[in-house]
């Protein structure tokens, strides 16, 4: 069972008063505590001090980017993950998508975490969460010591062709002063994985770290754990399994000290997919039925289009560019015209499923290009044959004919516009090999949504 629980934060002392007693405050990786000194310098009022603080951490919620199933009554994080630029559409590209990354290191997640960020997203197959405790150590009211760690854990799918996902916890930062009892301090780690569907059947590996105590911990900071489900047991025409991965930390603390902090804090929610779709990589798996598939990250990733003099596909990201930012020049005629694709809260989803639906999308937008530029459209220009070119792409349910399919969706919210085959070959061939290689599923399952991209111009 998956449970959720807030972090403790720095509470008040125990009731009564212990003439031994510990308080632990939990902060983002990045966000800075105050120190022993400052706190006795505080006098009485050091606990207010101590309370003083980024009361905002990951603990039992997910990712903002992250799409899991609708049923699942998990939060979002209200701000958005520090992402790479390669995740965020920030990478320059010459006619194709590169093959997004599937190692994070130690390094990589800590700078993603900084100013108080609570997830770090490198691709669609490396991601991490964070968070630092710090326990202030106190006889009879005062603050006498105060020592403090950190664990990181990322999440990788390591291996293209294999369904094994990895979380790696890694420990760090151990420091302590004044008077403390770490060697007496316990660290249990314990973690609690919820599945969609629930009856998926999962297969561990490696270990999650075992209860120890701070300074056994220190001299042995790092551990892999597995997860890993076979082909065959998820839902819809893609085989899909989701998971929600939740590391917790619970901390215990050696006679005669007692603190009011003992209950598990969640690091945050890790997000994780599997599926066995047929127009994705490693489609048979080698031969078993239950290797074929893969497995990624559920988190929305960016495509990025250059409108730089020379990028192959520039015409068809200036294109985009009037679309998202100057909708009154494009075609057809909608004062309304607000395209999706740009922001979270409106992104793009894969159609895959149903070729008659992606054939009206074409064909409204080449209705529109006949419309407005005539039926001789693609050879107007001579010597540099033209096609239609569309946005939302056809092969998205936000294509050209969605308010055909879904009525309640504005008409005419799409622009179409002729432009040199050439662009519109490398812009294709820049979507397609983006949503390959980032494993992107078609959108939805009846009305429920499974992937999403959005697309970046630069």
């Amino acid at each position: 069972m998956l449970a959720l629980v807030s972090p403790p934060g720095a509470v008040a002392a125990a009731q009564g008063g212990s003439e031994m007693e510990v308080l632990t405050t939990t902060l983002p990786v990045g966000a800075s505590a105050p120190t022993l000194e400052a706190l006795q310098r505080s006098g009485a009022g050091w606990k207010a001090a101590l309370a003083v603080r980024d009361k905002d951490t990951a603990a039992g919620q997910l990712p903002r980017e992250a799409v899991l199933p609708a049923g699942s009554g998990l939060r979002k994080a209200s701000r958005p993950s520090g992402m790479s630029d390669e995740m965020a559409g920030r990478v320059p590209l010459a006619a194709t998508y590169p093959e997004p990354s599937r190692s994070m290191t130690k390094d990589e997640c800590w700078k993603g975490l900084q100013e108080g960020r609570l997830f770090a997203v490198k691709s669609r197959y490396a991601m991490c969460a964070g968070m630092q405790f710090v326990q202030t150590w106190a006889h009879r009211g005062r603050p006498v010591g105060q020592s403090t760690f950190r664990l990181l854990v990322i999440e990788t799918v390591p291996k293209k062709a294999d369904r094994t996902i990895r979380v790696q916890y890694l420990f760090s930062d151990f420091r302590k002063s004044g008077t403390t009892k770490t060697s007496g301090l316990k660290v249990n780690t314990d973690g609690d994985v919820k599945m969609w569907p629930g009856s998926a059947r999962k297969r561990y590996g490696g270990s999650v770290p075992p209860t120890l105590s701070f300074d056994q911990l220190k001299n042995k900071p790092e551990y892999k754990h597995t997860v890993l489900v076979e082909a065959g047991q998820g839902t819809g025409r893609d085989d899909v399994v989701n998971m929600a991965y939740e590391p917790f930390v619970q901390l215990s603390f050696p006679a005669p000290y007692v603190s009011p902090d003992t209950e598990r804090v969640s690091v945050g929610l890790l997000v994780g997919r599997w599926d066995a779709a047929g127009y994705l990589f490693n489609k048979t798996g080698g031969g078993n039925p239950k290797k074929k598939g893969g497995a990624a990250l559920p988190l929305v990733p960016t495509l990025p289009y250059s409108s730089k003099a020379g990028a192959p596909e520039r015409a068809v990201a200036l294109h985009l560019k009037d679309a998202h930012t100057k909708p009154g020049v494009t075609k057809p005629v909608n004062a309304n015209k607000r395209v999706p694709g740009f922001d979270l809260n409106r992104p793009l989803h894969r159609l895959q499923h149903d070729a008659r639906r992606y054939k009206a999308n074409r064909s409204a937008a080449v209705a529109t290009c006949v419309r407005y530029w005539g039926p001789n459209y693609a050879t107007s220009v001579p010597g540099v044959p033209h096609e239609c070119d569309e946005y939302p792409f056809a092969s998205t349910y936000e294509g050209a004919a969605q308010s055909t399919y879904e009525p309640a969706k504005p008409k005419d919210n799409f622009s179409a516009r002729p432009l040199p085959k050439t662009d519109n070959g490398a812009a294709g061939n820049i979507l397609k090999v983006f949503m390959d290689r980032n494993r992107i599923l078609d959108g939805y399952e009846g009305r429920a949504e499974l992937d999403a991209y959005l697309v970046s111009i630069s």
